[in-house]
């Protein structure tokens, strides 16, 4: 499968999926996948993702 159409979206779709996990978590849905993680924990690193994609870039 291509995923070339995700091309410079793919950071975006890994912080959100982080942010949901973390807003599911504040609401008290119970994400066996992500238990001993924090929600204030992915919430800070999903923004981070966002906030910091410029730097993250490969040959930025």
């Amino acid at each position: 499968m291509n995923l070339g159409f995700l091309d410079g979206y793919r950071t975006y779709v890994v912080a959100a999926a982080m942010l949901l996990a973390a807003i599911s978590q504040l609401l008290g849905v119970d994400l066996p996948s992500f238990e001993g993680q924090s929600a204030g924990h992915l919430l800070m690193e999903g923004l981070a993702i966002i906030f910091l994609r410029k730097g993250i870039k490969p040959g930025a």
